[in-house]
């Protein structure tokens, strides 16, 4: 009979212990853009020595910026990346399938590859 009671009186203990709510509430919609990362500007340039080049902005990480409809769509010959980010070019339009390979800051002044049409950048 004393067990039962020790057992009840431990479970009831534990029972009313609760974890405390965080001291700050969470936003949702800041937490969501903080997880997209840095918003950096890369230039995409159709000859080499960057000339003839267009400006994109994009999110680090997990953004594919398609080059479709764009001046440098299937001819990218050089580009120019932020410091501190590194960018892989990619065949298709959705990042995937062949790609050059991650380019580091800052950047490449004689891209050999064929034909590009995506970009997908990360922060180093």
């Amino acid at each position: 009979m004393r067990f039962t009671t020790a057992f009840l009186m431990l479970a009831t203990a534990i029972g009313s212990v609760t974890a405390a709510p965080s001291a700050e509430p969470i936003d949702l919609k800041t937490r969501t853009l903080q997880a997209r990362n840095d918003y950096i500007t890369v230039y995409v340039c159709s000859d080499v020595n960057l000339e003839a080049c267009i400006s994109i902005g994009i999110y680090t990480q997990n953004d594919c910026f398609s080059l479709n409809g764009s001046p440098v769509m299937d001819n990218v010959k050089s580009v120019s990346i932020p410091n501190g980010y590194r960018c892989r070019f990619w065949d298709s339009t959705k990042c995937n399938g062949g790609s050059t390979g991650d380019i580091q800051a800052p950047g490449n002044n004689d891209i050999t590859a064929g034909s590009l049409s995506s970009v997908k950048c990360y922060k180093n």
